[in-house]
């Protein structure tokens, strides 16, 4: 067996340069390229493991910050979420409004009713009690009353004139027999008939419809589609036991009055203006 001394690992040594110099350089250039192609599985393994590495260290410790700037974005689209929900309900508002307001003044055109002085009028009598629902008034023809004109009770719709003399009239209040306004509700803006039923005042012939219930205590108003009574004026509120009415698909609902229609000593008497009276720029 031959012994490698360190003289013989020398000699062999300088040996191989010698003939690693005496290679030519193009032949050189392919022993170099076979043994980059022989070791190619070892070097490739390797530079994928650094570069593996590599990237491990440069994200660690990003682990918290990238958390931290999700979190700060997921809050952000929530805000955002909220803001594009309260622009959407502010939306819905205002063209609820507008369609109130286009409403509105479809009613008034078509009753083309015009608004005078409103006029004050003590009560004077109930004939047969209050329970008839009559009232007379001291003031009549020469006042501008006339049959029709809409009688208040503070901000609520009290009943509707229905004959007058020179100084006095007759009032037939909400409850009698012959009165019938028409009304919606302030809420659902369903409308109906506001009309006696025996002893009860109800607000007929509103449709039930499960995306807009009537609930207790919504507020009735008229609708002005009479042209007697201006739209808005006040009626009452949904009174307690609102349901459907039997075998209609209608509610039955009562109607309870506000306290200052219930006995009144002073009324105001909306009389009609004169022909092109009141009537400002549009």
């Amino acid at each position: 067996m031959i012994r490698l001394t360190r003289t013989r690992v020398l000699l062999l040594s300088l040996a191989a340069s010698a003939l690693v110099l005496a290679v030519p350089p193009a032949l050189s250039a392919r022993v170099r390229l076979a043994a980059a192609g022989f070791f190619e599985p070892v070097t490739g393994t390797v530079r994928a493991l650094g570069g593996g590495l590599r990237a491990r260290l440069a994200a660690f410790g990003r682990g918290p910050r990238l958390a931290q700037e999700l979190a700060e974005e997921r809050r952000r689209r929530t805000e955002l979420e909220s803001v594009l929900a309260e622009k959407i309900e502010e939306l819905a508002r205002l063209r609820r409004a507008r369609a109130e307001g286009d409403e509105a003044r479809a009613a008034l055109e078509r009753a083309r009713w015009r608004r005078g002085l409103p006029l004050a009028a003590n009560v004077i009598s109930r004939p047969g009690k209050w329970e008839s629902h009559e009232l007379v008034v001291d003031r009549g023809r020469a006042n501008g009353v006339e049959p029709g004109c809409p009688v208040l009770a503070g901000e609520a719709a009290l009943g509707i004139v229905a004959d007058c003399a020179e100084n006095t009239a007759r009032v037939l209040v909400l409850g009698h027999p012959q009165v019938a306004l028409p009304a919606r509700l302030v809420e659902t803006r369903q409308q109906g008939l506001v009309e006696a039923s025996g002893s009860r005042l109800k607000l007929n012939h509103v449709v039930r419809d499960p995306l807009h219930p009537v609930e207790k205590d919504h507020t009735v108003v008229t609708s002005g589609l009479d042209g007697n009574f201006p739209p808005g004026c006040l009626i009452g509120r949904v009174g307690p036991g609102v349901g459907p009415a039997e075998g209609k698909p209608f509610y039955d609902m009562t109607v309870v009055l506000p306290q200052s229609a219930s006995s009144p000593e002073l009324v105001w008497i909306l009389v009609r203006a004169a022909p092109g009276a009141g009537r400002g720029p549009r």
